[in-house]
């Protein structure tokens, strides 16, 4: 005998054995969305920290060789920017510093023109790049944390 879709799931939710499932699904199934949107929300943020690194490791090597540009440090903080899209370019906070000194956000190269060539007589000198970032931790719209974000690197300018 055939019995009909609406008796079925009225067997389902009448039958004690079946009925327990239901609610131990009822109950965990928020918890476990929970965690795993937890969890997603953790992996973006691993995932932009990654973003950052990559960078700012390629402004460090692009500082590394670009003594002749005319304008290295913002050529640099521009690969930053560029370099991670999936982050607001205006929250990166960018800073390089050439043997300790920090140096502005643009310096000058080696042209002729330029007052003071920072690059070019920086040859086996080292210059460090790092840049933060703010960003926050958040489950179903609620934020938790702020976290920032940080990396570094320095180099030997060729």
């Amino acid at each position: 005998m055939k019995h009909s879709l609406v008796s079925r799931v009225r067997e389902l939710l009448v039958s004690d054995s079946e009925g327990g499932a239901i609610v131990e699904i009822a109950v965990t199934l928020p918890l476990v969305m929970l965690i795993m949107t937890g969890i997603f929300s953790f992996s973006m943020a691993l995932y932009q920290k990654v973003q950052l690194a990559e960078a700012v490791s390629n402004a460090g090597h692009y500082l590394a060789v670009a003594r002749g540009d005319h304008d290295p440090c913002a050529n640099a903080v521009a690969d930053v920017n560029a370099g991670a899209p999936g982050l607001t370019a205006n929250s990166i906070v960018v800073t390089i510093s050439l043997n300790g000194t920090a140096l502005p956000q643009s310096c000058p190269g080696t042209l002729a023109t330029d007052p003071s060539p920072t690059f070019a007589s920086a040859q086996g000198e080292t210059v460090t790049v790092g840049a933060t970032y703010a960003t926050s931790l958040g489950v179903y719209q609620s934020q938790y944390s702020t976290i920032t974000l940080a990396s570094q690197i320095s180099e030997i300018v060729q």
